[in-house]
């Protein structure tokens, strides 16, 4: 709305000090108007620009950081004897750290085990029947899950970077948030995963995604819903 000072004829003549205040006072409201409509567009502009970026760049989230670890307590004779956690935690909290980190659990059944936030870091799980686990917010990067059986899990928000996972079978599982950046992913079986769609197509570009499951006959990619 726009500031008006009248003078015209019919009405009483304002004093001129009076009629100087008032134009000051239309002054300063046209000067904050200005302020505001160059903060809103300000406020798009800046909005713009990031939408473009997220768009531009949509596997920003899929390469994150490593975490800070904790020594390994090479003292500790149960180390590599991962139990069951019965606090049904979905966000990995634990009363005890669950280091698993250059373990070698080969062949081990592991079944309807719930290791949500182990520290999996250098392990050997190869051929591991891991069917139902819950292993949410793990951290298993530069691993071997060779021949895995994840059937069924809850393989959610885990870091498998660089990771060896050549013919696992995570048919049915849960892959939200999960990371394979750089990984092994020849003769997997991704049938009927849950995975979201910047993840998947960020896979779908790894140059080991290809072949068959030698235990399903799945083929990879078409498993995963690549092209």
């Amino acid at each position: 709305m726009n500031c008006f000072v009248f003078s015209g004829v019919g009405q009483s003549v304002r004093s001129s000090s009076r009629r100087a205040d008032e134009e000051r006072m239309c002054a300063d409201d046209s000067g904050r108007k200005s302020v505001d409509l160059n903060r809103a567009v300000a406020g798009a502009l800046v909005g713009a620009v990031s939408l473009v970026t997220l768009v531009a760049q949509p596997d920003m989230a899929s390469s994150l950081p490593a975490p800070r670890l904790p020594p390994i307590n090479m003292k500790d004779p149960n180390r590599c004897v991962p139990s069951s956690s019965a606090m049904g935690q979905a966000n990995a909290a634990r009363d005890k750290l669950l280091d698993l980190r250059m373990c070698d659990l080969s062949g081990k059944n592991f079944q309807g085990y719930d290791i949500s936030g182990a520290i999996m870091q250098q392990a050997k799980v190869d051929g591991t029947d891991m069917t139902d686990i819950v292993m949410s917010k793990a951290y298993a990067s530069d691993a071997s899950f060779r021949n895995v059986i994840f059937r069924n899990g809850v393989v959610d928000r885990v870091q498998f970077d660089r990771t060896d996972l050549t013919g696992a079978i995570f048919e049915n599982t849960v892959l939200s948030d999960s990371t394979f950046e750089d990984a092994i992913l020849e003769n997997v079986d991704f049938t009927d995963v849950y995975i979201g769609d910047f993840a998947q197509k960020s896979m779908c570009r790894n140059p080991t995604l290809k072949g068959e499951n030698p235990t399903t006959g799945a083929p990879t990619r078409e498993s995963l819903g690549c092209r």
